[in-house]
């Protein structure tokens, strides 16, 4: 009797856990997301002296964990490299990130073609090198989107973000600015 008592206890704590992440905003659930981009700048506004061009790649990818229905934290890497001619530059960057997403029909069955709303606040620290650079940056922000499922674990996330910069150019003074982006992107859920 006890041994089917245990049994039965064991299965309804594991239906309860599996229960538990039937959307990819609940607890357990994994995000992973980044961008890939890559610009070229010419012409008379854009070329140095030497009639070079501009070439910028950057890589950012994120990850997220839910730790409860809808709260995410995580980390972003920073990968950007910028060249001109003989000159080149890149940055490196870590930050963390917490965020939460608003679950707006919870009697929905299908995942696909649901749409999770979500804020997101977020912390940078930015080593720059390059030929004549070596800089210190900060970074603070937040950003507010929707995440549409294209399938059970794909989204396309539409968002805005807004990000407040401190650089630190070694013998000069400490410069801040703003920087505000408005862009879409791909996330995979993993729940």
């Amino acid at each position: 009797m006890k041994r089917l008592f245990v049994l039965g206890l064991m299965a309804a704590l594991f239906a309860v856990t599996a229960a538990a992440q039937e959307t990819p905003i609940d607890k357990g659930s994994m995000i992973l997301g980044g961008t890939v981009t890559f610009q070229s700048y010419s012409g008379d506004l854009y070329n140095n002296q030497n009639g070079d061009g501009e070439k910028i790649f950057a890589f950012m990818p994120s990850f997220g964990y839910f730790i409860a229905p809808g709260v995410v934290i995580g980390a972003d890497l920073i990968y950007h490299s910028d060249s001109q001619g003989d000159w080149s530059g890149s940055i490196f960057g870590i930050g963390p990130m917490v965020g939460y997403y608003f679950n707006t029909n919870k009697e929905r069955t299908e995942i696909k073609g649901s749409m999770y709303p979500y804020v997101k606040g977020t912390f940078q620290y930015l080593k720059s090198g390059g030929d004549y650079v070596d800089e210190t940056n900060t970074a603070f922000g937040g950003s507010v989107g929707i995440n549409y499922m294209l399938s059970n674990a794909v989204a396309v996330d539409f968002g805005i973000n807004v990000m407040s910069a401190t650089e630190d150019l070694e013998g000069y003074d400490s410069l801040s600015g703003t920087v505000i982006t408005i862009g879409a992107g791909m996330q995979a859920f993993i729940f």
